[in-house]
This record gives C-alpha cells, sequence and structure tokens, in this order.
C-alpha cells in the first residue's frame, strides 16, 4: 500500500500483487467497478483506491484489468490538478480527486504500461513495446518504438529521463536518444564482441 499526501486529503492506494484485497475491500459498500472489457471475475489486475479527509474516508474505488497485469508502485501514478493517474495493466485511468470520478481511460501500449513519469505539463509513459508522451487529457502527443522491445535483460535502465533529453535501452541492447518532442537524436546499435579466434595452421603450428 502507498499512502500519498495531497492538499487536504491522504490518498491510498493498494494492489493485489502486494495487498490482501480481498480482506480490504470485503466490508466496503460505496465502491465502483470501472471493469474493462470482460466480467471482472476474469481480472489479472485489481487496484483500489481510497481517499480520506481527515482521517474519514470520503471516496474509495476499485479497478479491474483484464489484459495484462500490473502493481502499485512509486512510478505507477501520478497526482497532478486535482487529478490522479494510475496505470491498471495496459491502460492508463485518470481519475477525480476527491470523488475518484472517472475522467477516463484509455489504452496506450498494447502489452502493458510499466511506468508513468511526469515530464513538464505532460507525462511519458514507459510500455513494454512503446514509449509515448500525453497529455493530461490522454492525448497522445508522439510516440516511439525501438527495434526490439523496452525490456534490458543485462542491467541497462530501459528508459531514463535526464535534462535534457531520454535515454532507451532496448531487450538487445541497442542505444536510443530522444529529445523531448520525441525526436530520436542518436542511435547506438549494440556492440557485439568478436573473439579472436586462431587459424587453423596457428593451432597446429
Amino acid at each position: 500500500m502507498i499512502k500519498i499526501d495531497y492538499k487536504n486529503f491522504e490518498i491510498q492506494l493498494f494492489d493485489a500483487l502486494n495487498d490482501d484485497l480481498d480482506l480490504i475491500i470485503k466490508s466496503k459498500s460505496n465502491e465502483i467497478d470501472f471493469g474493462s472489457k470482460k466480467e471482472k471475475t476474469g481480472y489479472i489486475s485489481r487496484h483500489y483506491i481510497v481517499i480520506k479527509e481527515l482521517a474519514v474516508e470520503i471516496s474509495s474505488v476499485t479497478i479491474y484489468e483484464t489484459n495484462s497485469t500490473s502493481g502499485i508502485y512509486e512510478d505507477t501514478f501520478a497526482v497532478t490538478d486535482d487529478k490522479l493517474l494510475v496505470i491498471s495493466g495496459n491502460e492508463i485511468y485518470c481519475l477525480e480527486i476527491p470523488s475518484l470520478k472517472l475522467i477516463w481511460h484509455k489504452e496506450f501500449d498494447q502489452a502493458v504500461n510499466f511506468a508513468l513519469y511526469k515530464l513538464e505539463k505532460d507525462f511519458i509513459i514507459y510500455g513494454e513495446i512503446g514509449i509515448f508522451k500525453i497529455t493530461k487529457e490522454g492525448e497522445i502527443v508522439w510516440s516511439f518504438y525501438g527495434r526490439d522491445i523496452w525490456v534490458n535483460l543485462e542491467g541497462k535502465n530501459p528508459i531514463s529521463i535526464e535534462s535534457d533529453k531520454i535515454r532507451l535501452f532496448d531487450f538487445e541492447s541497442n542505444e536510443y536518444v530522444l529529445d523531448f518532442n520525441g525526436k530520436e537524436l542518436e542511435f547506438i546499435p549494440r556492440k557485439i564482441k568478436t573473439e579472436n579466434k586462431k587459424k587453423w595452421w596457428q593451432i597446429f603450428g
């Protein structure tokens, strides 16, 4: 569970990966099920959000997602202008604070959205397949795709947002550098080490 202090409110976010949601939600009567495209019994991601004012709960909501799984971490939500943006699978939900009324929800990455970062007045979505810049209204400003997925098994950070650019590493460790407008400034292909093998006459010579 993660707690956020915002104005006079305390926002609490729970998820089925790290919290016992059945126990948390059991006695709640004011939850709202947004659902997704199927019955909630087939969900693979479930988030529960509570807003309290002066320690009293004033709103709560449950988000079910059936397309892909996700958890609640420091980089899977953002609070701005009385809005809470939260990742759920391959969708992002924008909720009004403090009512938790749904403002919009949209699918971005086809597989899963890993993280959400504030960038100036907009947001960067780090997805498995694509990188997206969106407005707080959920409109895509630009999108970028590499030669492979944005997962790296060599320990390189797939995405880092620097002072004036975005640095990316894909599955094959190809490196990409973008400006904040999504323009590719540099592409550095992975360097493949070649072994110095001896010639046959050097082996038997």
